[in-house]
């Protein structure tokens, strides 16, 4: 193993199992999902309190899911989305991942 973290990587992505790639991506997408609700959850000025206190949704749950570690329901994105005047709509993508993304409007 090298002594670059850039060489660490590189082994360790090489060394990927089908199943570690596929667990990779749905971490990398959470991310993408989380900050879109934080970009535009600040993008209207909204603290994650006064998102929880509209949507209903508590504020450590918003937290967890705009660090992507939440599991939210579909329910409680379309809640967020509502109230951020976010569409939420799933994508679907050329691999058998979907997905999820905000977009302006409902």
């Amino acid at each position: 193993m090298g002594t670059k973290f850039s060489d660490y990587l590189a082994e360790s992505k090489a060394a990927d199992t089908a199943q570690d790639r596929a667990l990779r991506e749905a971490f990398a997408a959470s991310i993408v999902l989380g900050l879109q609700f934080r970009d535009a959850r600040v993008a209207q000025g909204m603290t994650q309190k006064d998102l929880s206190v509209r949507s209903g949704v508590p504020q450590a749950d918003i937290s967890r899911i705009e660090r992507g570690a939440g599991n939210p329901t579909e329910s409680t994105l379309h809640r967020m989305a509502f109230v951020l005047d976010q569409r939420l709509a799933l994508v679907a993508q050329p691999t058998p991942n979907v997905t999820i993304a905000l977009s302006a409007g409902r």
